[in-house]
């Protein structure tokens, strides 16, 4: 959706925040627009790529490339939207969960397999 077209559009002293999908904003463009200074600054709340199995997570770079090591890009793994409040709904959420499944009740959420989720 956004690639160096739509990037050279943005004024000077821009900061991009992606907190939706590493591809929302094409990576190639975007690391040339952080790296020339066209573009202020970046918080990356994505990853590009992702690990397929297990034994893939510590050899799989988050990007093809390597915002990492720009002085002007802020990077977190999906965590932006993580806030004390939001921690709490999910312990509360949780514990519900789980005294329903020591209680024998219905759980809320359950995976179906079948479905795939």
């Amino acid at each position: 959706m956004i690639g160096a077209e739509e990037l050279a559009l943005l004024p000077e002293q821009a900061v991009l925040v992606n907190v939706s999908r590493g591809p929302i904003v094409e990576q190639g463009p975007l690391y040339e627009a952080l790296k020339t200074g066209k573009l202020y600054g970046a918080g990356l709340d994505v990853w590009y790529n992702y690990p397929h199995a297990e034994e893939e997570r510590e050899n799989t770079p988050p990007a093809d490339y390597p915002f990492h090591e720009l002085e002007n890009v802020v990077m977190s793994p999906h965590r932006g939207g993580s806030t004390q409040a939001t921690q709490r709904l999910r312990v509360t959420h949780l514990a519900k969960m789980l005294n329903a499944a020591a209680n024998g009740e219905e759980m809320q959420n359950k995976i179906d397999l079948k479905r795939g989720y």
